[in-house]
């Protein structure tokens, strides 16, 4: 069994669990979105986020790492339960800020139950800062071990600190649920009973969140079912639509330029067209910008991925104003190409770009 023992410092009453190390803190309301469970955040793939009552300072707090369910001790106040899924082969105990880490032995690949433990949080939270010379007021339990994946749950509660905080998470949107709605809906699709099962993968409202759409497929289709979506955006603009045009001596990218367009659309309104991992058929959906960020973490934790259609993405293409520029400058050449002193054979090319909008600085963690 590992096992650590002692005491660690907490800022805002935080302390994390990190295991993905392109991860720099994700803010709260997203770690406890979906759950009933506010003391042990897990709604992010890789991360726990763990409350404490005490606002500053240290805090007693032991981590336990077991082969299979230990018995749960009374003395413990509050106890919730949540399951966690390693994104790397290191993961950590961190303070707030990074100001200092402890490794824990967690393998990557492996699910665990987390069960996490609290002592002492109204008193901590009354007293609120404890400084070095003062007696310790809350201690915390945090054990795993290897078990399925399971829906958190409370399993004790006692103080009115985890009263207000199970009620903080119930408030939280659920941004991870349709995330794996539509990871469910691509894995029903590739299934043997194919139709079927995409069908009972559907939203509870009996609309799907996700499109498959075939490369053969021609643009009518692929409007009818973007539309037809849950989650389509209504001021979605389709006057561009009737004056598309097909990317120049070249029908293989037709699909993908014309999706790109509708995936520009979109970004202009807030709402991002993402393309799950694709083979045969593209699985497409309409997500916020966090739904996307948690679309592509969870995937990452299943070695596929997510991307935002926008231009240049599949295809080399330009926006309407650079396409209206290079089609006067191919204008210009055809009616004074005579009058231009060049070598047979040689074409008079037009500027192309793809340009791509700067990404959008991920938030910080909540403080």
């Amino acid at each position: 069994m590992f096992r650590l023992d002692g005491e660690v410092g907490v800022s805002y009453g935080q302390i994390y669990v990190e295991s993905d190390p392109r991860d720099n803190g994700r803010p709260m309301h997203e770690a406890f979105a979906g759950q009933s469970v506010g003391l042990c955040g897990a709604a992010v793939p890789g991360a726990l986020f763990l409350r404490t009552g005490l606002h500053t300072g240290d805090v007693g707090f032991t981590v336990e790492v077991r082969g299979q369910a230990p018995p749960l001790d009374p003395a413990w106040e509050d106890v919730v339960e949540v399951s966690f899924y390693p994104l790397s082969d290191q993961s950590f105990l961190a303070q707030w800020a990074g100001e200092d880490s402890w490794e824990l032995d967690l393998k990557e690949g492996l699910d665990y139950r987390v069960r996490y433990c609290a002592q002492g949080m109204d008193q901590a939270r009354e007293k609120d800062v404890r400084l070095d010379d003062e007696p310790l007021q809350d201690r915390y339990l945090l054990q795993f071990w290897p078990a399925p994946p399971e829906p958190d749950r409370i399993v004790r509660q006692t103080s009115q600190v985890a009263a207000y905080a199970h009620d903080y998470a119930r408030q939280q949107p659920d941004f991870e649920f349709r995330a794996r709605a539509i990871m469910a809906q691509r894995r029903a699709h590739l299934t043997p009973e194919g139709a079927e099962s995409f069908r009972d993968a559907e939203s509870p409202n009996g609309t799907a969140d996700m499109a498959v759409i075939s490369r053969e497929a021609d643009l009518q289709s692929v409007r009818e079912q973007l539309t037809s979506l849950s989650s389509y955006p209504t001021a979605l603009p389709w006057d561009w639509a009737a004056t598309f045009v097909v990317p120049a001596d070249d029908r293989v990218g037709y699909i993908e330029a014309f999706l790109e367009q509708i995936g520009e659309h979109a970004f202009a309104l807030g709402t991002v067209l993402a393309s799950l991992d694709s083979g045969q058929d593209y699985y497409l959906a309409f997500v916020t910008p966090t739904e996307f960020q948690q679309l592509s973490r969870l995937l990452t934790a299943h070695r596929m991925s997510a991307e935002s259609v926008r231009y240049g993405r599949w295809t080399l293409r330009v926006n309407p104003e650079q396409s209206a520029a290079s089609s006067a400058i191919r204008a210009w050449a055809i009616a004074n190409g005579h009058k231009v002193e060049a070598a047979r054979g040689v074409a008079i090319p037009a500027p192309l770009e793809s340009p791509c909008a700067p990404e959008e600085a991920e938030p910080d963690r909540l403080a």
